[in-house]
């Protein structure tokens, strides 16, 4: 068999055609990516990107709108590279834009502040109570809507 070519394409003796169809279509099915996968990385990034402190200062500071010019980012005491770098990294994650000279939220930017990151903010606030709460739900001594009438602001 010197000098003989193999062809790769024919399956060898005691190979199923059909079992290796199926391998490599369960390979393409783990390997695809839904339109969940991409949404679920979006939020990943965009939780990813909000979690670093200057991005997070200057996505705060812009509900009021962030004027463009050149002292801003002393202004908000940082670096013109770390000032510069979130910045960017906030438009192009669709959380920030520029009309004129100032930086404001997106809809969605708007959206996340004012719905998830006040929000949050609120319920940070009021941890003390959701753990009066969790004890309270523990135990057997009250009903769910005892415990309700007692703190009837919280979920």
């Amino acid at each position: 068999m010197q000098g003989e070519k193999v062809n790769k394409n024919v399956p060898k003796k005691g190979v199923n055609v059909l079992e290796s169809n199926v391998h490599s279509s369960r390979d393409k099915d783990r390997h695809s990516t839904t339109k969940n996968d991409i949404e679920i990385q979006k939020t990943i990034d965009l939780l990813s990107l909000l979690s670093k402190l200057h991005a997070l200062k200057i996505f705060t500071l812009a509900k009021d709108g962030i004027k463009s010019h050149i002292g801003t980012h002393s202004e908000i005491g940082l670096t013109k590279k770390q000032y510069y770098l979130r910045l960017n990294q906030l438009v192009k994650a669709g959380l920030l834009v520029k009309y004129d000279d100032t930086y404001n939220h997106t809809t969605l930017g708007k959206i996340i502040y004012h719905d998830y990151l006040l929000r949050l903010e609120k319920d940070i606030s009021n941890s003390k109570y959701m753990e009066m709460i969790d004890v309270l739900n523990q135990s057997s001594k009250f009903s769910k809507d005892e415990i309700k009438e007692i703190f009837p602001n919280m979920r």
